[in-house]
């Protein structure tokens, strides 16, 4: 029997590891601890960001092979343990890097429709899936792209240094993983003397990590360089300060990758990691469990060149979003109403890009 402790919240859990062998646990991903683990003893992880993986949860990793993880992200997990520990470990690298570029062109144009008719610049900071999927959008809409990469060669689209594209860029928007150590950390890389350098009146996005930013030097910048800024991650998430909260010219909770397709994909990326380790028969398809999608690319984006941004609410609708993480916000979000915000979340769709 193959035990698996696993993250409620993951989309599709039931539906995938449904195999005669498998006896799966499901609890809240803050919930999956170093006791919790000892006392099920489980052979198998499904995680999401929110269950740090190192030596002080697993304490005793003999029986554990292997370990998914729904995210893009693996800054919640200590790489050197897993592979020193002989675990096998599995990430959804890349599943909803659409949905998360379809969220930073949605925050843009619904905050500044006018965007489409000006010449815009966009800076974009990290060009691995996310960062590389939003270029190709702007893009479309005639930006010009200002990319910033320093561990992928120079191309058309990494074309600038740090310091040119915080000067020249109206827009910024972070797609870095959140790391500590290396040639190029990027914890609190958004610090006082990398906002003095921003245009005045430029746009700053984060869909990353929240740590990457030092929030009360973001409070400078917004203060003293009136920058407009749009956050799905937090410094202390999933706390969030009131006072950080009230000058946010879009706030929502973590979400930008929560569509229906790029969840799904996650966990079907991770299933079938599972499935290899194991040795176990694919019995779910992702395309099995995906209803009709009628939303397109293409037409959105003829629409918002033609001057109609009618269907782009229609398309996503991001200051509902926005409007439920203040709702619950008196003041500072509790943890537990952050992640009920984002259990109880209505998947939107992915856009079709064809």
């Amino acid at each position: 029997m193959i035990t698996i402790l696993a993250d409620e919240n993951i989309t599709h859990l039931d539906d995938y590891f449904c195999h005669d062998n498998i006896k799966l646990i499901k609890l809240k991903g803050r919930e999956i601890s170093q006791s919790v683990i000892d006392n099920h003893n489980p052979t198998a992880l499904l995680i999401r960001s929110v269950t740090p993986i190192n030596s002080n949860t697993i304490t005793n990793p003999k029986n554990i092979k292997f370990i998914g993880s729904a995210t893009i992200g693996t800054d919640h997990v200590d790489n050197e343990f897993i592979h020193s520990n002989n675990i096998h470990f599995a990430n959804a690298k890349g599943s909803s890097k659409h949905s998360v570029a379809q969220y930073v062109i949605t925050a843009i144009l619904s905050k500044f429709s006018n965007f489409l008719h000006k010449k815009i610049t966009i800076g974009i900071i990290g060009l691995g899936n996310i960062g590389g999927t939003l270029a190709q959008y702007a893009k479309e809409l005639g930006w010009q792209i200002l990319g910033y990469d320093p561990y992928l060669p120079i191309s058309d689209t990494n074309n600038s240094s740090f310091d040119e594209l915080l000067k020249n860029s109206d827009i910024i928007s972070i797609h870095t993983p959140l790391t500590k150590t290396g040639s190029h950390p990027t914890h609190q890389l958004f610090n006082q003397s990398i906002f003095k350098q921003l245009k005045n009146h430029a746009i700053l996005i984060n869909t990353a990590r929240g740590e990457i930013i030092h929030q009360d030097d973001l409070l400078w910048a917004i203060n003293n360089k009136n920058i407009s800024v749009i956050l799905d991650v937090f410094p202390f998430e999933p706390m969030i300060d009131k006072i950080l909260l009230d000058k946010l010219t879009i706030a929502t909770s973590h979400i930008a990758g929560y569509t229906l397709d790029g969840k799904l994909r996650g966990t079907d990326m991770v299933y079938q990691a599972f499935c290899e380790c194991f040795n176990l028969p694919i019995l779910q398809s992702m395309n099995d469990l995906m209803p009709t999608n009628n939303y397109h690319w293409q037409i959105l984006k003829n629409e918002l060149l033609n001057g109609d941004t009618h269907h782009l609410k229609i398309y996503y609708d991001i200051l509902k979003d926005d409007n439920h993480l203040r709702k619950i916000c008196a003041d500072k979000v509790h943890g537990a109403d952050f992640d009920e915000l984002r259990k109880q979340y209505e998947l939107k769709r992915e856009w079709l890009y064809d």
